[in-house]
């Protein structure tokens, strides 16, 4: 059984020409270093950019949609700015929340760190779903608010086996 170790490299500088190029010869590998190359060393027009990785958003290829999503935030680090009124959508769309967090850190960071403040302040309560054993009522609810326990229902902690609610 042999190990292969991955070393990390910085892709080289592309352009949206040589990403397409790569894509149409049906080179994944060299379409992924070219994709990441275009939007960090790139220095052209970010909306040709956008429009490239809006595109990619559906390609057949898994990795390349991914990737996609991901430099629609690189782009937003890099360039600070993008046309949100059609990239947000979709973002949303395929579910890339990693690049929309990046956008609003990037292109807002004010209201990214008053939407962090807020998330400390009323964080999420835990909901843990908890079914005591020859009981054959519902399970009771018992909510977890940061390192407290607040029961909710009258049972004991001791005698009942806890699933988590996620």
């Amino acid at each position: 059984m042999s190990h292969e170790h991955h070393v990390f490299r910085n892709p080289p500088p592309a352009t949206p020409g040589e990403v397409r190029a790569a894509i149409d010869r049906g080179e994944l590998f060299s379409a992924l270093d070219a994709m990441v190359g275009a939007v960090l060393y790139g220095g052209g027009d970010w909306k040709e950019l956008q429009e490239l990785y809006l595109g990619l958003l559906d390609h057949e290829d898994r990795q390349v949609r991914l990737l996609a999503a991901t430099c629609l935030g690189h782009l937003a680090r890099v360039c600070g700015r993008l046309d949100e009124d059609r990239v947000v959508p979709e973002l949303r769309r395929v579910g890339a929340t990693n690049a929309l967090k990046d956008i609003e850190i990037y292109l807002h960071p004010r209201r990214a760190l008053w939407r962090g403040r807020m998330w400390k302040a009323v964080r999420p309560w835990t909901w843990i779903q908890v079914r005591c054993p020859g009981t054959p009522t519902a399970p009771a609810n018992i909510l977890f608010c940061r390192d407290q326990r607040v029961e909710v229902a009258q049972i004991s902690w001791r005698m009942c086996v806890a699933s988590v609610d996620g």
